[in-house]
């Protein structure tokens, strides 16, 4: 009885010992999990489009009445290029989302047709000049503009062409924004991120070029019937 007992005793001191051992393994394990940082993935883009009519009207009046000038200094207005669609792009050379989305903008172009698809840039004053730089170091093929205000003047204008939210008070910091005007000068959407791109300015999904080709060329052929 006495060697039954301490043969008994043995083996439950034997598995307290290991569930013991399993505990502390397991709390000292635990934390250092724990401090391990995941990876970060990296940003995504989105598309950001707006769904109500009276904005997208505000914007579209807001281009065609705002005060623009091109590279040589000359007054230019939207009404001009009647007779194609125009991709509207604000930007800044500073806008590493806005670069980035340059060479799916060149191939996008490409598939339309240039003659059916004009693209124009559009700058703030402060960066006009950079812009202008970057523009001629990447031999981009685009026309540029720029709104043709004094820093601090015509505000509210101002607000409307760059389409900041009312309750932001910076200006002209909705980059990239493109906005895409029918033959007739009409507004037929904006979008913050038409194709959303990665940061090497590869299409996060080649489908959507595809369908933003597609969907110009029908604005195209439908505009001229």
């Amino acid at each position: 009885m006495t060697r039954h007992n301490g043969t008994h005793a043995l083996a439950m001191r034997f598995i307290l010992s290991a569930g013991l051992a399993f505990i502390c393994h397991g709390a000292i394990a635990a934390p250092l999990d724990a401090g391990v940082p995941s990876p970060t993935p990296p940003p995504v883009q989105r598309v950001t489009r707006t769904d109500s009519p009276a904005e997208l009207a505000r914007h579209i009046t807001a281009l065609h009445t705002a005060p623009f000038k091109d590279t040589a200094g000359q007054p230019f207005r939207f009404d001009s290029l009647k007779g194609k669609i125009v991709w509207v792009n604000q930007w800044a050379h500073w806008c590493a989302p806005c670069v980035a989305e340059f060479r799916v903008m060149r191939q996008v172009q490409k598939q339309v047709g240039a003659d059916k698809l004009e693209i124009v840039l559009v700058s703030r004053p402060r960066d006009w000049e950079k812009d202008q730089a970057y523009v001629k170091e990447h031999d981009l093929p685009w026309r540029q503009v720029v709104l043709d205000l004094p820093p601090g003047t015509s505000r509210d204008l101002y607000a409307d062409v760059s389409m900041n939210p009312p309750e932001q008070t910076a200006i002209g910091t909705a980059f990239p924004m493109s906005t895409f005007l029918g033959r007739d000068g009409e507004g037929l959407r904006f979008d913050r991120h038409p194709i959303p791109v990665t940061q090497g300015g590869d299409p996060q999904n080649p489908h959507d070029v595809d369908i933003l080709v597609r969907t110009l060329t029908e604005w195209a052929v439908r505009a001229r019937g």
